[in-house]
């Protein structure tokens, strides 16, 4: 009799309270909206000026290498940029060009960074068996 009592005063609740999950959401989707846009990582190149045609490039991913002003080298890993040697380009530019030794090798160095780094660069890249470079500049 006890338990007749309770299933009949006791009414099951079959719904579920969504407003506090709505409130969760839109406060997430207010901090995706701040922090994506700090998120963006790059390098800050500034390309120099220079009067040329676009270059059409083939289906395959280029090798991009960033030259920044102080001189310093980065290429692309993993969605970042990373800061590398030239023995280190040199040792993985050999390992890439062995897979595909006509693949396109982009440098975009900064407008203020010594001419020496790029030709160290450029050096290193052709005693290697490159043979498809060029240089990215500002249209």
């Amino acid at each position: 009799m006890l338990l007749e009592k309770r299933s009949r005063s006791s009414k099951v609740i079959n719904e579920i309270n969504v407003v506090p999950y709505v409130d969760i959401m839109l406060v997430l989707l207010v901090i995706f909206m701040v922090v994506a846009p700090l998120a963006v990582q790059g390098l800050d190149i500034n390309l120099p000026n220079a009067q040329a045609e676009e270059i059409e490039l083939e289906n395959t991913q280029p090798f991009i290498i960033d030259v920044n002003e102080k001189g310093n080298y980065f290429i692309e890993e993993d969605g970042d940029n990373v800061q590398v040697s030239l023995g280190f380009i040199e040792d993985r530019f050999s390992k890439i060009i062995k897979i595909n030794p006509d693949i396109e090798i982009i440098v975009r160095g900064d407008q203020n960074t010594s001419y020496q780094s790029i030709a160290e660069l450029l050096s290193v890249l052709q005693a290697n068996g490159a043979n498809n470079f060029s240089l990215a500049t500002q249209p």
